[in-house]
């Protein structure tokens, strides 16, 4: 497949990677994102959630932690984490941006 593929998915970034004389092209996918959005929980307490690369953070209004599962906003989630600390202002923009960083240096414990 050349870089210019019209079948490619949008938003595939092209990698080329080099074996000695040998050059081979791979396709990098984004991270899947729902949300943010503004929701209330079974007692009436507002939330905001958001998932990234299927990691899922649910911040509570007034709370300095937050709830990290997997799965989507809509689906059946796993817990994984209920006590991951946030700071700033409670705001779906502000869970995005931890939702992005956290995953981006959670990932990189397992990389090689």
């Amino acid at each position: 497949m050349s870089k210019t593929d019209p079948l490619l998915r949008p938003g595939l970034v092209p990698d080329d990677f080099h074996f000695g004389a040998r050059t081979q092209t791979f396709y990098r996918a984004p991270y899947p994102t729902e949300g943010p959005v503004e929701t209330t929980d079974a007692s009436g307490r507002r939330l905001w959630m958001y998932m990234y690369a299927h990691f899922v953070f649910c911040w509570a209004e007034g709370a300095s932690q937050v709830h990290v599962s997997h799965g989507t906003l809509a689906g059946p989630k796993m817990t994984l984490w209920t006590d991951v600390r946030i700071a700033g202002c409670w705001s779906g923009t502000a869970l995005a941006e931890f939702g992005r960083a956290w995953v981006t240096e959670h990932l990189a414990k397992f990389a090689r």
